[in-house]
């Protein structure tokens, strides 16, 4: 309770410093273009004295892959054996004197996790097309590195998913980059996950072309055909990609990771990417041409910017060593696209993400596995909590007396701290199995993931809504 406590404290000061941004972004209008290529964008900025770096706002690209800087750290950078490149390499991937302060006040502080353990990131960038000068968060990743599983997950939500952004009221996630940079998404993904972000990493996307080619392409499957010259930057080689098994050249992956032309848009997108995700990581993982090494390094270098130093990826790196393709999980946020107010948004289930959320911190399989034996749960050995929150007289008694009446050690009876719930809700610290039992004995209300915004001993806390007295025709 005391580190959500003092969480959201720093989620409040935070968001008191970007009250002052510009309001609603639905959509952001093309402009003028660029001939650098991010690369030599990325060099020449670093020629640039202190003062007129500061002068200048980076334009970063956008991110693809969730673990992309850390795979390709595992793969690769342990064999290089010059401390001078890997000196300049550190200055390139972690920029201190370009790093926004406001991107250091908004990740969680690396002493509230120990060596070792396990903990989040978000990896984030912005795509800059031609044409275009303001930058778009597209893609968006949360990334659970777990080093004593040798594993990671990554947890893919989709740019025009409806979230409350600090500051700025209910908007698109991908609007956080354009309104508040790095810091503002950090924020706003800790308040819509419910997780501690210790760690961030962006990556140019059209850089990520240069990655790829690295690497002499990528062996992907292509699930069906795609046809979408913009997406490929509109190179004649990578307009069209055919299904089947082939490897794909670093812009027929742009192609493969970036088109949106499909019936449901960024949802068959972020599936491709999961796919390439672990396509790149089992050939990183076989990348042994040594003589390619220094450009991989060098084009992962100039691409990716990261809040770590090379030290602790290194360190990193020897922790996840044992780490194979299969150890690598994906997962989307569940969710339905909706017309609001003639916007498109991706709807999120709120269930659905609460179990799928509490599955990843536990270091579960985003997906249940159909094989496992079902646990026959015990309401006697559930705890349950009782509170009015709709300030009708009676409720909560009721509610404690048909748990108890199912078998449910009953604690508390009382009343919440505001009579402001319109529904009843189910909330679970750790079991959302115990909770959706719980709702199933009660007949309704929504299981939801305490994440630390309510204070209770007990297995499950339940909060009687002002929607009991319709549903059960209580009196």
């Amino acid at each position: 309770m005391g580190k959500h406590s003092a969480h959201r404290s720093s989620a409040s000061s935070r968001r008191r410093r970007v009250a002052d941004r510009p309001a609603q972004i639905d959509r952001l209008q093309p402009a003028s273009r660029s001939s650098e290529t991010p690369g030599e964008q990325k060099r020449r900025h670093r020629e640039l004295t202190p003062t007129q770096r500061g002068q200048r706002t980076r334009k970063r690209k956008k991110t693809l892959m969730g673990c992309l800087l850390v795979v390709v750290v595992f793969a690769v950078l342990g064999a290089v054996g010059s401390y001078v490149f890997l000196s300049d390499v550190a200055r390139r991937i972690q920029p201190t004197d370009e790093m926004d302060p406001a991107i250091s006040a908004a990740l969680e502080s690396e002493e509230s996790v120990v060596r070792g353990d396990p903990f989040y990131m978000v990896i984030l960038g912005v795509d800059n097309r031609e044409g275009e000068t303001v930058a778009r968060s597209d893609t968006l990743i949360v990334v659970r590195v777990d080093p004593p599983a040798q594993s990671a997950t990554l947890v893919s939500i989709p740019r025009d998913t409806r979230v409350q952004i600090p500051g700025h009221g209910k908007q698109k996630i991908n609007a956080a980059m354009a309104l508040g940079g790095p810091a503002l998404v950090i924020e706003t993904v800790e308040e819509f996950t419910g997780l501690p972000i210790t760690h961030y990493a962006e990556i140019d996307f059209n850089g990520f072309k240069e990655i790829v080619d690295a690497l002499d392409g990528v062996t992907v499957n292509v699930p069906e055909k795609i046809q979408d010259p913009k997406a490929g930057n509109y190179d004649p080689e990578a307009y069209t990609i055919y299904p089947g098994e082939q490897r794909l050249t670093g812009a027929q992956a742009l192609t493969f990771v970036r088109s949106r032309e499909f019936p449901d848009g960024d949802l068959t997108r972020i599936k491709n990417q999961q796919i390439f995700i672990k396509a790149l990581l089992k050939q990183s993982l076989q990348f042994s041409n040594t003589l390619r090494l220094p450009a991989l390094v060098n084009a992962v270098a100039d691409n990716i910017t990261t809040d770590m130093s090379l030290t602790e990826l290194l360190s990193l790196a020897n922790d996840m060593k044992a780490m194979d393709d299969e150890s690598l999980m994906t997962a989307s946020m569940p969710g339905e696209p909706q017309y609001i107010g003639g916007v498109a948004y991706v709807i999120v289930d709120e269930d659905a993400f609460a179990t799928l959320i509490d599955r990843v911190s536990q270091g579960l399989s985003p997906e249940p596995d159909p094989d496992e034996e079902s646990v026959s749960l015990v309401p006697s050995e559930v705890s349950v909590t009782v509170r009015n929150g709709a300030g009708i007289e009676g409720v909560a008694s009721d509610a404690a007396s048909r748990l108890t009446a199912a078998g449910y050690g009953v604690g508390e009876v009382g009343n919440a701290n505001q009579f402001v719930y319109d529904e009843t809700l189910i909330v679970y610290t750790e079991d959302a199995v115990q909770a959706s039992a719980v709702k199933d004995s009660l007949g309704f209300g929504r299981v939801v993931a305490s994440r630390g915004m309510y204070a209770f001993d007990t297995d499950i806390l339940v909060v009687v809504g002002k929607d009991w007295e319709s549903l059960t025709g209580a009196r």
